[in-house]
């Protein structure tokens, strides 16, 4: 392997524009000695003659022409190298990982700065992709996601995450359309006595089944409970009477046709967030959080 420093083909630039090692010396601010051994190495490592020397004159060898003509090649490539290494420190570069909430609709903020970062920072590979809670959480953990947009069921008692709250949206009580609450313009838990609540894997693992257990109790029901795997299935299952389910009111489901959604009004809103680890190095991440502040 050859072993080439910067100095080395800095001296050896001097010298073929030169021609003339004391002027070379001059140019790169050494003396004339230290250049010629600079020059002597880069040949001893390259295993080639550089330069034809006598005492009157100094020229390039073919070798010597060829690298001549190269360097300013090499020049613009580390150029370029330093400049993406360089955007890449600030963030300009690189890639950033998000992971959105299954079958949650982007509220405004999510919108405009996902639009904004991807306009803005072309070099950014930006890549939203949509998970279930549980997989969300996962991931952002193994790192695999740099940044989740989710609700907020125990983020930000995480120690290790960064929470920021986009918007506070109510719950809906998801419908059979044949419900006997289905044409109601709103109601509260105790319209929903005796009802199956159909909650799935997914809100269990996240703490969302936690809080809304207690939502009942604080109602002083105990619902019958159905689990379901995902939250397809829990939707599917709503629509064909199995059960009723609670979605907060930014959910696709609640824009479904096959199904009824009742705003409930004794049960707290639900916090849409942005939650990111604190000890992410990814630079992009910053000026994403950034972008989303600015937005709200």
């Amino acid at each position: 392997m050859v072993f080439l420093t910067f100095k080395q083909l800095e001296y050896f630039a001097a010298v073929a524009r030169t021609l003339s090692f004391t002027d070379a010396a001059s140019e790169v601010f050494v003396s004339q000695p230290a250049l010629s051994r600079g020059i002597v190495s880069l040949e001893t490592e390259l295993g080639v003659s550089l330069l034809n020397r006598n005492h009157h004159a100094v020229s390039l060898t073919p070798a010597g022409t060829l690298l001549a003509s190269e360097l300013p090649k090499l020049r613009k490539e580390l150029d370029r190298v330093i400049t993406l290494v360089r955007q890449t420190e600030n963030g300009l570069m690189g890639r950033l990982n998000i992971g959105v909430l299954d079958e949650q609709q982007l509220d405004e903020v999510m919108q405009v700065t996902f639009n904004y970062f991807s306009q803005s920072l072309p070099l950014v590979e930006f890549t939203p992709v949509r998970m279930d809670g549980r997989e969300l959480i996962d991931a952002l953990n193994r790192n695999l996601l740099d940044i989740v947009f989710s609700m907020d069921f125990g983020l930000s008692d995480n120690p290790d995450l960064d929470v920021l709250q986009l918007d506070s949206v109510p719950f809906c009580m998801i419908v059979p359309p044949d419900h006997r609450m289905a044409g109601k313009s709103y109601a509260s838990l105790s319209d929903f006595s005796g009802d199956t609540i159909i909650i799935d894997e997914g809100q269990k693992l996240t703490g969302e089944a936690a809080f809304l257990q207690g939502c009942f109790r604080q109602a002083g029901l105990i619902p019958n409970v159905r689990m379901a795997a995902n939250i397809h299935t829990r939707l599917l299952w709503t629509e064909s009477g199995f059960g009723i389910s609670m979605f907060n009111a930014s959910n696709r489901a609640c824009n479904s046709t096959s199904v009824r959604a009742i705003p409930l009004n004794d049960v707290p809103n639900a916090r849409l967030v942005l939650a990111w680890k604190k000890d992410s190095q990814n630079p992009s991440l910053r000026i994403f959080t950034h972008l989303a502040e600015c937005c709200l």
